[in-house]
């Protein structure tokens, strides 16, 4: 199963908002990583990767925690989030 949604994730550090699609059989952790990158790729740099980011809901304030695979979350397709 290779399932993907795509989501919406602002970034306050660099004021931008990108459109990702991410799969679904992925735990928080990855997937923060992998926005990480992909984010920092598409600013051409502006993003470093950093440890102490996290993924919010944009909607409930939710926190999610990095052990929980997305399929077993809240996020589904248009899902907005934010790296902090």
């Amino acid at each position: 199963m290779n399932e993907k949604i795509l989501i919406c994730v602002y970034v306050p550090l660099i004021g931008q908002k990108y459109n990702i699609l991410v799969p679904l059989n992925r735990k928080i952790g990855t997937l923060k990583n992998y926005i990480e990158k992909t984010v920092n790729e598409l600013s051409d740099g502006n993003l470093k990767a950093n440890h102490t980011l996290f993924l919010r809901n944009k909607i409930t304030n939710v926190v999610y925690d990095f052990d929980l695979y997305v399929k077993d979350t809240d996020i589904r397709n248009g899902t907005k989030l934010i790296l902090l």
